[in-house]
């Protein structure tokens, strides 16, 4: 199947989301999530990389409040990267970022909501030579502070991962990484 079939089918499949699943619904009070990165025990790129060794490959990772918590979720495809999501088990790992040692809980996902949107990040992914760990270097490399939110989408047709950092001055920076270009634009 060619890119741009895959991308219209992976738009059609946005559309499931009222809001588009954007970065703004996903964040209503950045304020308050970003002055608790300060308290996270370990950075994106390192729960991406533990959840990899736990459970297969890494989709999508981001930061989030629950209640009073800082959470660390990171959507995982037990199977790999070779196996579509039709043959893959999809799931998210989430836990307390802020704990001594992270230690997620594990969900396979069963809900319409939730396979859609995972199966979309799994095969925008697939599209690319990126892994997530790679794009999260990336975004390191042109941003200082600390990513949050790794998150692939399409934008213009295109696979792109957004990406969200704090920035030193405790702001927060968008940034879009192209997964067949490789490239970062703000």
């Amino acid at each position: 199947m060619n890119q741009a079939i895959v991308a219209a089918l992976i738009a059609g499949i946005c559309g499931l989301f009222p809001s588009g699943w954007g970065m703004a619904a996903e964040y209503k009070d950045p304020g308050v999530l970003l002055d608790k990165l300060k308290e996270s025990k370990l950075s994106l790129a390192d729960g991406i990389k533990q959840s990899e060794q736990a459970q297969g490959f890494a989709t999508s990772a981001k930061f989030e409040m629950k209640g009073d918590t800082l959470m660390l979720s990171v959507y995982t495809a037990k199977q790999g990267r070779d196996k579509d999501s039709e043959h893959n088990v999809l799931m998210e790992l989430i836990g307390d970022a802020t704990a001594a040692a992270w230690g997620p809980k594990t969900e396979v996902f069963e809900d319409k909501p939730h396979i859609a949107r995972s199966a979309m990040h799994l095969t925008l992914m697939q599209l690319s030579k990126l892994s997530l760990g790679e794009v999260v270097k990336k975004a390191e490399a042109a941003q200082k502070g600390t990513v949050y939110s790794a998150i692939p989408a399409v934008r213009k047709g295109r696979p792109v991962v957004e990406v969200l950092v704090a920035a030193p001055d405790n702001k927060s920076v968008h940034l879009t990484i192209d997964l067949l270009k490789r490239r970062v634009s703000r």
